[in-house]
C-alpha cells in the first residue's frame, strides 16, 4: 500500500462530492480534509480481512473496491468515488466484516475512529447522513439474503 499525500485542496474536494459531507461548512470540511491521511492500492491488493480490527474509516477518492462477505467468492457490492467504508467498525466493537479489495488502482482518505467519532458529535447532520447509509446498505443486505427487493 503507498500512502503518497494527496494535497489539503484534492483531499477537500474529494469530500466535496461525499454525500456524507455536504450538509458540513466548507471550512469545517476542509478542517476534516487535514486530518485525514491518504492511501493508495494498487488493482488487486486487500485494504482489509474480515476480522481485522475496525479502527479506520476510509472514503474512496478514486478507483473502486469490492466487498466480498466472508465465505463468499463474489463481491457483494462495489464502491466508489464519495463512498464511506469501515463506518459500522464506530458503532461495534468487533472486527471488520468484510474482506474489501481495489478493483482497480485506487485511491482512499482515511481517518482513526476516535478522530472521526469527535467529527460527528460536532456536526450532527453528518452524523444522520452516516446513521442513513448505514440503514440504507442494511436493507440491501436484508433484501440480497431474501433474494427479492424492499417495498
Amino acid at each position: 500500500m503507498n500512502t503518497s499525500a494527496l494535497n489539503a485542496a484534492a483531499r477537500t474536494q474529494i469530500l466535496n462530492t461525499c454525500p456524507l459531507f455536504a450538509s458540513i461548512p466548507v471550512a469545517e470540511r476542509a478542517l476534516l480534509a487535514e486530518m485525514m491521511e491518504t492511501e493508495r492500492l494498487c488493482a488487486g491488493e486487500t485494504l482489509f480481512e474480515a476480522g481485522d480490527p475496525s479502527d479506520r474509516v476510509y472514503v474512496v477518492s478514486e478507483g473502486r473496491v469490492a466487498v466480498f462477505l466472508p465465505d463468499q467468492s463474489q463481491a457483494v457490492r462495489s464502491l466508489g468515488p464519495g463512498d464511506i467504508i469501515g463506518e459500522y467498525g464506530m458503532f461495534l466493537n468487533r472486527g471488520r466484516s468484510a474482506t474489501l479489495k481495489a478493483e482497480a488502482d485506487t485511491t482512499l482518505m482515511s481517518l482513526d475512529h476516535i478522530r472521526f467519532r469527535s467529527f460527528l458529535l460536532r456536526f450532527p447532520d453528518a452524523a444522520l447522513s452516516l446513521l442513513q447509509t448505514t440503514v440504507e446498505r442494511l436493507v440491501a443486505a436484508e433484501d440480497r439474503a431474501r433474494g427479492g427487493s424492499h417495498g
